[in-house]
């Protein structure tokens, strides 16, 4: 069953749109549009994990965001399908969210569309359409402007390292960073799955200039420990880090991704990288 509204999208009101959807699925049968539903102009899908697995609770919003204030929402079932019948008008987008509680926090994360494609505006035929879903823990969002400094753009979640310390000189110019990302015992992705051997290895090289910021864009959301190396002419140092704090390092920290807050953005749900970031510094 549809929610027709003619109210302006404000994301912070989403939750609202939702809870109204949850109750009103349509019977989805094989996902074959208005030939199963009996409803002409009806988007069907489903809504799965990497995996493969249906993802139930899926929250869904098919919007029209050229003036027309128009927007369906609605949730995935059991079987991780949904339905929704729509107005002839066109030119819609689709989003879908799912919810996710760790003992760290509660998060709303963006899921991914099965094609690239899926990401632009489209019309619905009489005939209906299939749009499907995927759970995407990393990767572009092919809708979002990438930004590394605020994290934007990406599925996985962004990490900020700044050189500078108060207690000796800073790396020089030219000295390669190497970051391990290693998950801690029991760790699991949002999405469940286990992260044990997942380990993420990224470099990057300091430039000139005092305090300079270096982001690691699209880390699979999960608790990791953090440790660190440096190579410069040859000689490698182990680095410390420093928690949000240039005053006290230690050889290895601890880091989860927290949550974005509110009731689901086109982002990734996940915080930005300038609100919880790391100092580092040689050994």
């Amino acid at each position: 069953m549809k929610i027709l509204t003619t109210t302006f999208f404000v994301l912070s009101i989403f939750m609202g749109s939702c809870s109204q959807g949850e109750d009103r699925n349509e019977p989805v049968g094989n996902q074959t549009g208005a030939g199963q539903s009996g409803k002409p102009y009806t988007i069907t899908g489903i809504v799965k994990d990497g995996a493969g697995n249906p993802v139930k609770s899926a929250r869904i919003r098919i919007e029209n965001p050229n003036g027309n204030n128009i927007h369906y929402t609605t949730t995935s079932d059991e079987a991780g399908k949904y339905s929704v019948t729509v107005s002839a008008i066109g030119g819609y987008k689709m989003y879908a969210w799912k919810e996710v509680t760790t003992t760290n926090d509660t998060y709303m994360l963006r899921m991914g569309m099965e094609k690239d494609m899926d990401y632009d505006a489209f019309s619905v035929p009489a005939s209906g359409t299939v749009k499907n879903f995927v759970w995407k823990l990393s990767g572009r969002i092919p809708d979002r402007t990438v930004s590394n400094q605020n994290g934007t753009g990406y599925f996985g979640g962004t990490i900020k390292f700044i050189n500078y310390n108060s207690i000796t000189d800073e790396m020089p110019a030219g000295t390669e960073v190497t970051i391990k990302f290693t998950p801690v015992a029991g760790a699991k992705f949002m999405d469940g799955t286990s992260a044990a051997g997942k380990t993420v290895e990224k470099k990057f090289t300091i430039a000139s200039g005092v305090g300079q910021a270096y982001y690691i864009n699209d880390i699979p959301a999960t608790t990791y420990t953090i440790t660190a190396s440096s190579t410069k002419n040859g000689v490698i140092k182990n680095v410390h880090i420093g928690k949000g704090n240039p005053d006290v390092f230690t050889s290895s920290a601890e880091h989860y991704f927290r949550s974005e807050g509110g009731s689901g953005s086109y982002e990734s749900g996940l915080i930005s990288p300038n609100e919880h970031y790391f100092y580092i510094m040689n050994n």
